[in-house]
């Protein structure tokens, strides 16, 4: 079955009485000039990113595959993401590695996708890689000038199609926010390699791109200065670019020289070599968030974070 476009299922909210709601749609999903492989497109964009594809509805089902039309050299890569919506970062990613000829390229997916809509978009793209695109309508077009932040129509078609299985007839659309309705996700701890934190300076240290929520964060300092008056250990941590939530040892010990305590929501303890401060707070974002952090013992030292959250699926 091709799906380049249905009517909505149920009249108004359902659409076709008469549309079998039992059996799965097997379909393909797209909106292109029906392009072969082989065929030279019209236009097509040289190592462009953060232009994507929206499909608005009729997206819940058993993702298949994803499909782009493009050119490589058997071994650059482009990498596509994708959502269930514009201003959402990223749920799960795909990495392509193109032939050296024009064709629907694949990349396997095979996983459930929980939502009606589906947003796609060009992440990464090496300098041998070319990918379709044209300027007919119906356009469906999304660009961004600030790295997914923010993005504004396009009047283009990129040519990326997605095959599915498992695709329901059509689910009833919802205005707004449905609190009891709880959005899919899985657990993930992320940690980074010793980075430099110098003395008296804020410094960034994860940066974690998706929708979820924060379950617990910890920087461990390689350093083992004990607190006192001037030496402060802290953390901060932003939501799409703005400070969210701060933390350091006097508020988590509610001590200027304490080495060891806790408050409700932190802990802060030095062992030999290690100075460790974490939190557990649960601080929801839409597209990434970020970790700095801080020390003044005097002298420059390395820093790990760790971090655990519930990254929607």
């Amino acid at each position: 079955m091709s799906s380049r476009d249905h009517p909505d299922w149920w009249r108004p909210m359902g659409g076709q009485n008469s549309q079998d709601s039992i059996l799965e749609r097997r379909s393909l999903v797209w909106n292109d000039d029906d392009i072969l492989d082989g065929a030279v497109p019209a236009v097509f964009s040289q190592a462009g990113t953060y232009e994507g594809k929206f499909f608005t509805r009729g997206c819940r089902g058993m993702i298949e595959v994803l499909q782009l039309y493009c050119i490589g050299d058997g071994a650059d890569t482009i990498t596509l993401r994708y959502s269930p919506h514009p201003c959402l970062g990223p749920f799960r990613e795909a990495v392509i590695t193109p032939a050296a000829a024009w064709a629907w390229q694949p990349f396997v997916i095979e996983e459930m996708w929980d939502y009606d809509s589906l947003f796609i978009w060009v992440y990464e793209c090496e300098a041998n890689v070319d990918w379709a695109y044209d300027a007919e309508e119906p356009y469906d077009g999304h660009e961004s000038g600030d790295a997914g932040a923010t993005w504004a129509d396009m009047a283009i078609r990129p040519f990326i199609r997605v095959v599915y299985t498992g695709e329901t007839p059509g689910d009833v659309p919802v205005s707004g926010i449905v609190n009891t309705v709880k959005v899919p996700a899985v657990g993930a701890r992320q940690e980074t390699a010793f980075l430099a934190v110098p003395n008296a300076a804020w410094t960034p240290l994860l940066t974690v791109e998706g929708a979820g929520t924060l379950i617990q964060a910890r920087i461990v300092f390689v350093t083992a200065v004990a607190p006192a008056a001037g030496i402060i250990y802290a953390m901060r941590i932003y939501v799409a670019g703005v400070e969210a939530f701060y933390i350091d040892n006097i508020l988590a010990t509610q001590s200027d020289i304490a080495t060891a305590g806790r408050a409700g929501n932190a802990e802060f303890v030095q062992i030999p070599l290690n100075t460790l401060l974490q939190v557990r707070v649960p601080l929801e974002f839409r597209r990434l968030i970020q970790i700095e952090g801080y020390q003044s013992s005097g002298a420059g030292c390395n820093a790990t974070v760790y971090l655990t959250a519930n990254l929607n699926r």
